[in-house]
């Protein structure tokens, strides 16, 4: 039999990598460990349509059991692949796997409606299982962790224990997945500073802690591979991929300060760059010093809240005390940070999120993202919600695509109002720079040259996004970092830009921060002809006295300009949108206002 597992795609923007979905890869090598005929397919950086690119693939290699999988955030994308990769080959076994299914079995498969069968919990023994059952080699209902349809009901087979020796499998399918496109791109979001090939490594899986909002789709035992495994993946993707920097994806790997001693020692033998993800409560002074002087880059934190009696609801096993500590630490020992505070949380009061606010305006000099609480199916939160009544039916949830939903102690009216001051606020930035010059690169981005104010020599950092804080900016002559909007430099040709669609009615979509950014470069957005979009019904309020719609009001309004506030894979699910609309002509980035040609690139 012929197997295929297509990976989602995740980059909408060709000029930027995304964050390589490590679990359908380590899937992959798994079965094609097993000697079966496998084909891999990876949606980003192609040309086509979803279905176009699915049903060459389809038609084009006699395709016998046909894999994808991915998030519940992800549904719309699967959605899309599974009911093209039918509509090719309708005998083609379709499978599906990941944490859309591990998180929620049954909703999740009748929301997909096509699949034949879903993987519950890790893949790589699932699925060579799974081939051995669809090749008549074993009954399908000896494989544990799957579910599937039969006589009208769903049947959920035994649980599939956790993989215990995580050295035994077969390092991810890099090849297979193309990684070398990824790495050939400047990294997105958290790691967006990072110029040179930014990979990512893992050393461990799941948890030991449960927050309340988090779900953890491999497994609840946390589990570490040895170092001996690591550094010799390591070393693979430094001698295959030319790897400069790494990405290591285990919170806990300090616990121990004896093995991070011995990680530091080895990854410094490497001459390579590392971010880490980190509790607060596991830093000090001698672990932050042994990271700085062995190549870590940055440090990356789940802060969630600056309420005590928030982080105590989480489940979260932190205070605000610690996270001023562990930040102030960082500072002072030198290494950036990144953090993020969620809002929305059970116990959320209007009291508790504006002390989170208060916090987060007083402290500038820390890089710290603000976002609502998406109610995850697994998680805690999404158990209570559905308890509650409050999530009525989980599998339109699953096709609503985790719709933002209030959980918290306040009214409706008081969470829309919160998710509203959220989004709209001005992001911080520690310098306003001088001497600044632009140039219009592609996709809304720019390279960005400016003095820094510390040492007054010029800098050019690439690709950057001009409404949206360039955190952690880190100047090349004396090292200064700085968090800096790129829209303090504008001169107001962005405006004049934007005043040669006054003929035209114009979204601007989704409702972020960006948004704020551009209001004030930007004035004549809060134009009669401009409309703000956000598909989100708790940003469905008032955005400085003009309303914010949903995106039913292109076809009411019939809007031909869509202008999109952020760059990210995010996009993808907003163009896929908009093809519903045949009213829309015209799809910029904000960005796309500077560009030169920006005038002949309006249709009329």
């Amino acid at each position: 039999m012929r197997y295929c597992i297509a990976m989602p795609k995740l980059a909408e923007v060709d000029e930027l990598s995304y964050q390589f979905p490590i679990g359908i890869a380590y899937v992959s090598a798994a079965l094609k460990a097993s000697g079966r005929e496998v084909i891999t397919y990876n949606l980003n950086y192609k040309a086509g349509t979803i279905e176009e690119q699915i049903r060459k693939l389809v038609y084009e290699n006699d395709i016998d059991v046909f894999a994808t999988g991915g998030l519940t955030g992800q549904y719309w994308q699967l959605k899309k692949i599974l009911d093209a990769a039918k509509a090719a080959r309708p005998s083609m076994r379709l499978c599906v796997g990941g944490g859309i299914i591990t998180s929620s079995p049954v909703p999740a498969m009748e929301a997909l409606g096509v699949a034949d069968i879903g993987m519950i919990g890790e893949g790589e023994i699932t699925i060579c299982e799974l081939a051995e059952a669809l090749e008549g080699l074993r009954d399908l209902h000896s494989v544990d962790g799957l579910i599937f349809k039969e006589n009208g009901s769903w049947t959920v087979t035994a649980p599939r224990a956790e993989i215990m020796d995580l050295d035994s499998l077969p390092y991810p399918d890099y090849e297979g997945f193309e990684y070398e496109e990824m790495l050939k791109r400047k990294p997105t979001d958290v790691f967006s500073h990072i110029e040179d090939r930014f990979g990512a490594v893992s050393l461990g899986r799941s948890c030991p802690f449960n927050c309340t909002f988090c779900f953890h789709p491999l497994g609840t035992k946390y589990r570490r591979r040895s170092l001996k495994s690591v550094f010799k993946e390591i070393d693979y993707l430094i001698e295959k991929f030319d790897i400069h920097n790494l990405y290591i994806s285990d919170e806990l790997f300090v616990a121990k300060i004896d093995d991070a001693r011995e990680f530091c020692s080895e990854i410094k033998k490497r001459h390579i760059g590392f971010t880490v993800y980190l509790r607060v409560d596991m830093v000090n002074r001698e672990v932050l010093e042994l990271l700085r002087d062995h190549g870590c880059i940055q440090i990356c934190f789940g802060l969630e809240s600056a309420d005590n009696r928030i982080l105590k609801s989480m489940n979260k096993h932190i205070t605000i005390e610690q996270t001023e500590r562990a930040l102030a630490l960082c500072n002072e020992v030198g290494i950036r940070t990144w953090g993020n505070f969620i809002f929305g949380d059970e116990a959320e009061t209007v009291e508790t999120y504006q002390n989170t606010i208060r916090w987060w305006k007083e402290h500038p000099q820390y890089t710290i993202i603000n976002n609502l609480i998406v109610v995850y199916p697994g998680s805690i939160l999404y158990k209570h919600a559905c308890e509650r009544g409050i999530i009525k039916d989980e599998v339109q949830f699953i096709k609503d695509g985790c719709p933002y939903t209030n959980v918290s102690k306040m009214t409706d009216e008081e969470y829309r109002n919160m998710a509203l001051e959220l989004c709209m606020l001005p992001e911080g930035r520690t310098d306003i720079l001088k001497d600044a010059t632009l140039q219009y690169k592609g996709a809304g981005k720019v390279n960005y040259t400016a003095r820094c104010p510390h040492c007054n020599q010029y800098n050019t950092w690439k690709s950057q996004d001009a409404f949206k804080v360039s955190t952690n900016i880190v100047c090349s002559h004396c090292g200064y970092t700085m968090h800096i909007m790129i829209a303090d430099s504008l001169d107001g040709c962005t405006d004049q830009n934007f005043q040669l669609l006054k003929s035209h009615k114009i979204a601007i979509w989704p409702m972020i921060n960006a948004v704020e950014e551009l209001r004030h470069a930007v004035p004549s957005i809060m134009s009669d002809n401009v409309y703000f979009i956000d598909s989100a019904s708790v940003k469905q309020g008032l955005y400085h006295g003009k309303k914010v719609y949903g995106p039913e009001i292109i076809n009411d309004a019939q809007i031909d300009t869509v202008f999109l506030t952020l760059t990210t894979y995010v996009a993808a699910e907003i163009m896929e949108d908009l093809k519903k609309y045949p009213s829309v002509k015209n799809v910029f980035y904000a960005g796309d206002l500077l560009d030169p040609d920006f005038p002949k690139r309006i249709k009329e």
